[in-house]
């Protein structure tokens, strides 16, 4: 085998040793996030500890800090990862044919998303912020630019169509309801304890709101 042929076979060797490390790596990566985001429900961040993650995810614990660069990390990893499961970054439903009933099955379909599976997430996230400079200004990093763009788009087609006022700004509009939303889940829901219906009930009275100012 000539120098060429030994090279070529070596990186060949190197490659599919390769692909077992990152696999395992992702492997690891995932239990960690799942552990790590039961442990932070049932204990709250401050009283989660790495160990705790480690033992419940069943890896070293010192892969926390090689992932994730600490407990930190580890939730803002998280946090990541539900921004990219979040379903309305495509919008899954059909396009609605007014304003009400698109802002309508798009809230519908967010509170719903919220009270089946973030809740518990969201207060964790809330209240850390709220508590640690550090932990919220890698928040504000994370926040995208712009609010929903499958939804922008539908609402500017809606405009086109001359269903909303020539005037309005999507974006602002858009910003403002997804404000009132989270306001409302943590007040009204996390803070006040309202039944889901009620806070469905404010969530719709607010869509009215915005419908009744912005339709043409």
């Amino acid at each position: 085998m000539d120098e060429t042929a030994q090279q070529n076979s070596g990186s060949h060797k190197n490659a599919a040793r390769s692909k077992p490390k990152k696999r395992d790596r992702s492997a690891s990566e995932e239990r960690l996030l799942k552990a790590a985001e039961e442990i932070f429900s049932k204990h709250g961040f401050k009283g989660t500890t790495t160990r705790m993650i480690a033992q419940k995810a069943k890896v070293n614990e010192s892969l926390i800090g090689r992932y994730f660069d600490g407990k930190m990390g580890l939730l803002v990893s998280l946090i990541e990862s539900h921004m990219e499961e979040f379903p309305l970054k495509e919008l899954t439903y059909p396009a609605q044919p007014t304003v009400r009933e698109e802002l309508t099955m798009f809230i519908d379909i967010l509170f719903a998303k919220h009270c089946d599976k973030d809740e518990e997430f969201f207060k964790i996230v809330m209240s850390q912020a709220l508590t640690d400079p550090k932990f919220l200004k890698r928040i504000r990093e994370l926040i995208p630019k712009e609010n929903h763009p499958g939804l922008v788009q539908r609402m500017e087609d809606l405009q086109a169509k001359g269903r909303i006022k020539k005037d309005i700004d999507i974006q602002m509009v858009l910003g403002t309801l997804d404000t009132y939303f989270h306001g409302t889940m943590l007040f009204d829901r996390i803070c006040m304890g309202l039944s889901d219906k009620e806070v469905e009930e404010s969530l719709r009275f607010a869509v009215d709101m915005y419908c009744r100012a912005i339709e043409s």
